[in-house]
């Protein structure tokens, strides 16, 4: 009992700190997120599809990943200066994995809430919004595709 109150202590002691450097992108994802998964639901009541209990899992697991891969992020964000100074090697600026995966993943869930709202009523939004999310997206991977290359 004694060993549970302060694992459970500690761990919360960790979120909290880490909650102070990344409350807001942790907040924008989340919202993100639910706001992604409310205008999928009104996709389908506009569409009049039904609503699948099969649907609706694989879409949670798939946010769920979204979600692990932000505490990924984070996680290298921690783990990258750690290990760099147990060989006495330090980085003139800070890793920002946590922010850029948090980023792409509210740039992801964007175009999909745009494409949601857009199949709704297509004179919702202007379509450059759209296309302007989707410009970003395949901006980061193309940059992405460059450095594979190289």
């Amino acid at each position: 009992m004694k060993e549970d109150k302060i694992f459970l202590s500690v761990l919360a002691g960790l979120i909290s700190s880490m909650s102070q450097k990344y409350s807001v992108i942790l907040i924008l994802v989340l919202a993100a997120i639910v706001f992604d998964f409310v205008t999928g639901l009104l996709k389908s009541a506009v569409k009049g599809k039904k609503i699948s209990s099969r649907t609706g899992v694989r879409g949670f697991w798939k946010k769920i990943s979204l979600i692990a891969a932000l505490f990924f992020g984070i996680f290298l964000d921690v783990f990258i200066p750690c290990l760099l100074s147990f060989i006495n090697v330090t980085l003139p600026f800070n890793v920002p994995f946590g922010f850029v995966f948090g980023c792409y993943i509210i740039i992801n869930e964007s175009i999909s809430i745009s494409e949601n709202l857009f199949e709704c009523n297509p004179k919702i939004l202007p379509s450059w919004v759209r296309l302007l999310l989707e410009d970003a997206r395949s901006k980061i991977e193309n940059k992405e595709s460059d450095k594979n290359d190289k």
